[in-house]
């Protein structure tokens, strides 16, 4: 089946196919927590934490987050008015995160993991700082009456720092006022429309260190502004199409604007302004596509006349690939980019070694889709030209992800018992491609072969039987090597 691109005056020769892509011992749990216990394998082990820095009485909290497969583990936020929080756990890896407390933060590390193996965890102490704030100004000038401008700080303090330095204010006045912590923070004034900044004020960086820094000036200019508007024929109604304009009247200006009607406006000041006129895949400008305008205390308008470009020969372009297994499924991706950043693009997959395009003159870029287990180690994205002939095959290579074999054993089952384990990707990124297997056997041996990353899993229970050592559901890493072997000891109930 061939597909036209329409204006792009790109073809594809090709159907296109869909794209890839436990134990006894536990203590009782404490005060400062009440787990569902109900849905949960226990037994529990407490974990504990400790706070200092906050004044008596202040309500602080800490979240749990269990990392194991299934719903075995413990998923709670604990609220507490003491220095302490305790939260029963069962088995199994946990994130923990610190809770922000208004006007202070952690010092050092508010979140964190740790692991439960059939004892209580050692106590996780945070430290909260109060936040000191300081004053800092920004004055206005050059701003008609009661216009609107805003300031955005940016600190580089880590974790629960950055929400009380990353902030934005606006203001109709003549200053600003932020309250900051200590920090060097960067800043950026947003664009007025109708004024333009002096000497760059726009953005800057200052730092605060036990005092207020001094004010910190935003010079505007505001002078009469006029239209200047660009007036296009010949495209297709709904085409978008874009101008940028460049010049200097006291201030330098550097504009883009884009439209999918007829007309691209700026408003400036008096002055003379440089522009360019983006191409448009499919048609020329009859005439420059550079030029120069001039405000002199009235608008101004510049036409643009396109012309459609007659379609032209057609050449088949050849991608191949090297590395995959035979009829494995593959995908490349054409991009034809106009000038300013806009681009359409078109896509052909197969389960073949060579996927075809057939394309007109012109510069394009390509990029080949991942393959699930495979690495783009050559050839993966580039660009190349068509002028009056084929470029010669592009070749992408893929190269295999080494996997590697984890084994789970049981001991005290009858042989010949099935059992099952799942194991999974830790979440979504743990592992170069999520993995979620259901295994079963009715051997003492069960594997799985695994990429490098971080896994969980979970032992379904088996009629008739109790655990008596090892732990229902748990975590492990694969890191470029086998993981160690983890045992399950079964006995009659």
């Amino acid at each position: 089946m061939r597909v036209l691109a329409g204006a792009l005056g790109l073809v594809i020769g090709l159907t296109v196919v869909l794209v890839l892509s436990s134990v006894a011992g536990a203590s009782p749990a404490s005060s400062g927590a009440s787990p569902a216990t109900a849905k949960h394998l226990g037994p529990y082990y407490n974990s504990t934490f400790t706070e200092t820095g906050l004044p008596s009485g202040t309500n602080w909290s800490v979240h749990v987050s269990y990392v194991g497969c299934g719903c075995d583990g413990v998923r709670t936020t604990v609220y507490s008015t003491t220095p302490t929080i305790i939260i029963p756990v069962t088995n199994g890896t946990y994130n923990y995160n610190a809770i922000k407390v208004p006007g202070y933060f952690v010092n050092g590390s508010a979140h964190g993991q740790f692991n439960v193996s059939g004892a209580a965890v050692a106590p996780i102490a945070f430290h909260f700082d109060p936040i000191l704030p300081y004053t800092v100004t920004f004055t206005e000038t050059g701003l008609p009456a009661l216009s609107l401008w805003t300031v955005t700080t940016t600190g580089n303090g880590p974790g629960q720092e950055r929400a009380a330095e990353d902030q934005t204010l606006s203001s109709t006045g003549s200053s600003l006022n932020f309250t900051l912590p200590n920090a060097t923070y960067h800043y950026v004034v947003s664009p007025v429309t109708g004024s333009f900044f002096v000497d760059h004020s726009n953005v800057g960086k200052f730092v605060v260190s036990g005092a207020s820094p001094p004010p910190i000036a935003v010079t505007f200019t505001t002078p009469a502004t006029y239209a200047l508007t660009f007036t296009e024929s010949g495209l297709p109604s709904g085409t978008n199409w874009s101008v940028r304009i460049s010049g200097f009247s006291g201030v330098p200006i550097h504009e883009t604007a884009s439209s999918t009607t007829s007309t691209v406006s700026f408003t400036l000041p008096n002055g003379t302004f440089h522009y360019v006129i983006a191409e448009v895949l499919g048609f020329a400008i009859n005439g420059s596509t550079t030029g120069s305008a001039t405000i002199s205390g009235a608008a101004a308008n510049v036409n643009v006349p396109f012309l459609q470009l007659a379609q032209g020969a057609f050449y088949p372009v050849a991608f191949g690939e090297n590395g995959l297994p035979s009829g494995a499924h593959w995908a490349v991706t054409i991009v034809a980019t106009h000038t300013f950043g806009h681009s359409r693009s078109e896509t052909q997959s197969g389960h073949t070694s060579t996927i075809f395009f057939l394309l007109q003159n012109g510069t394009y870029r390509y990029y080949a889709h991942n393959v699930q287990g495979y690495t783009i180690s050559a050839g993966g994205t580039g660009a190349f030209s068509i002028l009056g002939a084929s470029p010669s095959t592009i070749v992408v290579n893929y190269t295999a992800i080494p996997t590697y074999t984890a084994t789970f054993n049981e001991t005290g089952l009858p042989s010949g018992t099935a059992w099952s384990l799942l194991v999974r990707s830790t979440n979504g990124h743990s592992t170069p491609w999520y993995i979620h297997i259901v295994g079963s056997s009715n051997s003492t041996t069960m594997k799985f072969t695994l990429p490098s990353g971080g896994y969980c899993y979970r032992l379904y229970p088996v009629s008739g039987f109790k655990l008596t050592s090892g732990v229902y559901a748990g975590s492990f890493n694969v890191t470029g090597a086998p993981p160690a072997t983890i045992t399950f000891g079964f006995t009659a109930k």
